[in-house]
Formats: structure tokens, C-alpha cells, sequence
């Protein structure tokens, strides 16, 4: 089969590892046009192949044990195979890999940044912040996937404009306002006249419970409106629901679901409160189905996602901005 090029990618995305997720079968897309060896650092040891052009390895071992690993890995399929090109999905342990196989063999390095690191969220990481800017300098190319984190990495960080490269997640646009809904909100949660929706993981970056916060002062004047949080682990799920024990009628916590698009076609509006983002794939998403957006100055806000009839941009939690936004939505 030919390929352009034969890449060693070093990941961190264990969703690789399971061949029916939507990572796995974007990488096998990705081996339609170069090459692909994988190595992510996992605590078991797997080999395996996702298409005949797609490599995947793991590993193994203990934190410490792992970070050696990709070392010895990444060696040994340099020596074994013609690798034109490394690519590293973050500037941090694995960017220092990347950079060390790159100097040993001179090979190309890409290092990818999907999240916005350097802005004032992670100002306090001052130990990892500086090894990835060792790393970044070191880099021949700075992959990003949206204009927030470019403007970061050369006005603040001095890194060279021309080695960086944005490439934003793509989206299927018409394939998302196409898209019929097999699951509407209004009908799932009747009596409401107001559906808010938030898409993502429960994480403390995603400022989630601040967000919770914010509707309990707004619900307790206008008790016709609910907020779907549609998280992922068992356990996060129960200390949102302690939270929310007052506000139960108001407040409803699901699982992530197997169809985002749907949510996103009957929801009233999206909310994206993240504290910061890379880019903001939800946000986009939802202006793609004519959702309606309200949303911190984060991630795509302002550059790619411009403040519109159906965007609201308001300052990072700024809890009187968002009240206001909620009350006259």
C-alpha cells in the first residue's frame, strides 16, 4: 500500500487502544494517507494493528517505567522503519521524548498543542509550563488547533510565528444541519420552557459547578427552566448530584450520550463555561446545528466563533454577566 509519509506519533489518547471508538477509527482515516506507528504510555502492554497501515503499541509499566518506554520504543521503530516525521500530542513528557529522538536521529518533530497552556488558567504550572517551552523552541513545527493558542504562543512566548501551524478540528457542517434528531429534549423533559445544555467531561477546567451555582440563583425566579449536564464517570456524577440536591427539578445530570447532535438540535441553548480551552469543538458544534451559545472568552471565542444573534461572549466567570445572560435568554 502506498503512503505519503511514515510517522511515529507518540499519543496519550488511551481511546486508541479501543479499536470501536471514534478516536481509533479517526486514526485508521488518518493511515488512508501516511503511515502511522502509535506509542502511548498505558500502564498495560498492548501491540496491535488498527488497519494495515496504522501501528499501535503501548508501554506498559508504572508511570516512571512508561516514560522510559516511549524512549526505547520510539528507538527501536526509528532503527526498524524509514520514520519521515515525529509528531507528539503535547509539548510536555511526551514532547521531551519527542525531542530527545529527534536529536539522536534528526528527525523532523511536530509538536501538537490542543489545549491553551499558556493562558491564565495554568499560569500557576510554572514547572510544567517551562519544559514546554524548552520543548516548543525545540520543535520544527507547533501544531494548534485554533488562533487563541497562536497569539499566546508568540506574544507571550516568543515562539517563532512561522513554525506554527494552525489546523482546526474539522467538522462536518452540512452533515450536522442535516442531521435529523432521534432524541428531543423538550419531549424527554416536558413542562420546562427553557432546555440549557452542557456537553463534556466533569472536569474542574469545564467550571461546571460554577456554572451550577449561577442557574440555582437564576432558577430561584424562573423555575421553568433546566440545565442537562451531560457528563461521563459514575462517581463525579454523584458529587454534582450532592450539589444539586435542592435543585433537582431544575438540575439533571446524565451520562454522556451516544448522540451529542441530537442534545445540541433540541436544546434551547448551549452553555460552555470552561475556565480555558484549546479550541472548543462542542461550541462550534452547536453553531453548526443553530443552537443558540453562551460561553466564556475562551478557546474559539472571538476568533474562529464570532459574538453573533445566537453567540453570546461574556468575560470568564463573570457571574453577574452570566445571571444577566441567563434571566433575558
Amino acid at each position: 500500500m502506498k503512503f505519503c509519509m511514515r510517522i511515529l506519533m507518540i499519543s496519550l489518547d488511551k481511546k486508541i487502544l479501543d479499536k470501536n471508538s471514534r478516536v481509533a477509527q479517526r486514526m485508521i482515516e488518518y493511515g488512508k494517507k501516511d503511515e502511522l506507528l502509535i506509542i502511548i504510555p498505558d500502564k498495560e502492554k498492548k501491540s496491535f494493528d488498527l488497519s494495515p497501515t496504522v501501528h499501535v503499541q503501548s508501554t506498559g509499566g508504572s508511570k516512571l517505567q512508561q516514560f522510559w518506554r516511549l524512549k526505547k520504543i520510539g528507538t527501536r521503530l526509528i532503527r526498524e522503519n524509514k520514520i519521515d516525521e515525529i509528531t507528539t500530542q503535547d509539548p510536555f513528557f511526551i514532547g521531551l521524548v519527542g525531542r530527545c529522538l529527534k536529536r539522536k536521529f534528526k528527525i523532523k518533530l511536530e509538536v501538537q498543542m490542543h489545549g491553551d497552556f499558556f493562558g491564565d488558567y495554568y499560569d500557576k504550572q510554572w514547572l510544567k509550563l517551562s519544559l514546554a517551552r524548552f520543548v516548543l523552541k525545540r520543535a520544527d513545527v507547533v501544531r494548534v488547533v485554533g488562533e487563541r493558542i497562536k497569539q499566546n504562543l508568540t506574544k507571550f512566548n516568543k515562539i517563532d510565528e512561522n513554525k506554527i501551524e494552525v489546523r482546526p478540528v474539522v467538522i462536518d457542517t452540512e452533515k450536522i444541519k442535516n442531521y435529523q434528531p432521534k432524541i428531543n429534549l423538550h419531549q424527554k423533559y416536558s413542562g420546562y420552557e427553557k432546555v440549557f445544555l452542557v456537553l463534556g467531561r466533569l472536569d474542574p477546567v469545564k467550571n461546571i459547578a460554577w456554572l451550577i451555582e449561577v442557574f440555582k440563583e437564576v432558577v430561584k425566579q424562573k423555575n421553568y427552566l433546566l440545565l442537562i449536564v451531560c457528563g461521563d464517570t459514575e462517581e463525579q456524577r454523584k458529587m454534582f448530584n450532592v450539589q444539586c440536591s435542592m435543585f433537582h427539578k431544575n438540575i439533571t445530570l446524565e451520562p454522556w450520550t451516544i448522540d451529542p447532535i441530537s442534545y445540541l438540535k433540541t436544546a434551547d441553548c448551549l452553555l460552555f463555561p470552561s475556565l480555558s480551552e484549546g479550541y472548543g469543538l462542542v461550541a462550534m458544534e452547536a453553531h453548526a446545528a443553530e443552537c443558540p451559545v453562551i460561553m466564556n472568552d475562551v478557546g474559539v471565542a472571538n476568533y474562529e466563533l464570532k459574538p453573533s444573534g445566537r453567540v453570546k461572549i461574556l468575560t470568564v466567570n463573570n457571574k453577574k454577566q452570566w445571571i444577566e445572560a441567563l434571566f433575558n435568554f
